[in-house]
């Protein structure tokens, strides 16, 4: 592998073969070979094969010896694997240094092939349940299991972020855990704006919650996420600082998640189906949650006092990009002669105010 151009990075050495009944390859190699490196990403990794080695001279110890001489290319090449992974994941936009975004991944790579003695048949690790999912959540008034934030903290992070595998056997369509993970992403988003709008002493608030966001909470799998004190490291900031900082992501994040309807019944369907977070999106399921976001609706409609009413029923209206004349002439239509002259009383003083220049033409 020490030739080293990236289409060498994207398959496993010869050497890791030798006397093993090959099955399938990793998970890693398996999702390379899914989508072509393009010519950007190709640049990346040319560019940055020196993190590699860098990597290796850091933290893997001994490799100069005669004995271990053979792990060196063997390590090289899967530490290529990982940087290959991180030029298909990068997203320049996001203003993080590929440096930092790499070496995670490329660690993640090293590490997986140490720990597996280079096997090339995958064993998925086997972890026990927690305590406290064992509970699955919290009991609503309707009987929906609420995830609570240990959820997100473990189990969301790994079932939510992680690509989901339709069946082969099935057109490609939605799918319950493309919805719940689009639901976390935007949660995880949503979070992520707010606390970075929030006042720091320092001023570099921003760039850790950022770096939170896109090296922990994003990352599926717990090996290869950012490791809390690195983060701390790397913004100069105490380690009770970045805990607390993620701690209060995670908040705003079950928050979010807690507060939508469809949220929660889409992610009592995967836990009671057999197929799990694969399970389609048919018409059937779509009118369910349809139905289940309506009422939700409904019932916070009574629940508000008479302004929050009203700014609910001018945000469905701002919304809906609908024919917003139309809807109103649905409404006033339906309304007794008594009440269609109470509203145009109450609206008398705009009889004569300019017109909104964004205003739908009748």
């Amino acid at each position: 592998m020490s030739g080293t151009g990236p289409e060498q990075a994207t398959s496993p050495g010869p050497k890791h073969c030798e006397g093993q009944a090959f099955d399938e390859p990793s998970p890693l190699v398996r999702n390379l070979a899914k989508v072509p490196l393009t010519v950007d990403q190709r640049r990346l990794v040319r560019e940055n094969l020196g993190l590699v080695a860098v990597h290796l001279r850091r933290h893997v110890s001994n490799l100069a010896a005669p004995r271990r001489d053979r792990e060196w290319e063997d390590l090289f090449q899967e530490g290529c694997l990982g940087l290959v992974d991180a030029a298909q994941r990068f997203r320049p936009e996001r203003g993080i240094p590929f440096a930092s975004f790499a070496f995670p991944r490329i660690h993640n790579a090293v590490s997986k092939a140490l720990q597996s003695k280079f096997q090339m048949i995958y064993i998925p690790p086997q972890r026990a349940a927690s305590r406290a999912s064992a509970g699955a959540g919290g009991s609503s008034a309707s009987g929906v299991q609420v995830p609570k934030m240990h959820d997100l903290s473990a189990e969301l992070s790994v079932r939510l972020t992680a690509p989901c595998r339709p069946s082969s056997e099935r057109s490609l369509q939605d799918t319950v855990g493309q919805r719940l993970r689009d639901k976390y992403e935007r949660a995880v988003r949503a979070a992520g704006k707010w606390a970075a709008s929030k006042a720091s002493p320092r001023g570099d608030r921003r760039k850790l919650v950022q770096i939170l966001i896109e090296e922990r909470l994003l990352i599926p799998q717990d090996e290869a996420k950012r490791a809390l004190r690195q983060v701390a490291r790397d913004t100069h900031s105490s380690y009770a600082r970045v805990a607390q900082c993620e701690k209060q992501l995670h908040g705003m994040i079950g928050q979010a998640l807690n507060a939508d309807p469809e949220f929660r019944a889409l992610w009592t369907l995967a836990r009671s189906s057999p197929t799990g977070a694969d399970i389609a999106i048919d018409p059937e399921v779509e009118r369910d949650l349809l139905v289940t976001g309506c009422n939700e609706f409904i019932q916070r409609y009574w629940r508000a006092d008479p302004a929050e009413r009203a700014r609910m029923l001018h945000a469905v209206l701002r919304l809906s990009r609908a024919n917003i004349e139309g809807i109103i002439r649905g409404w006033f239509s339906r309304l007794s002669n008594r009440v269609r002259e109470e509203l145009l009383e109450s609206t008398a003083d705009l009889q004569d105010s300019p017109p909104d220049p964004e205003r739908a033409p009748a």
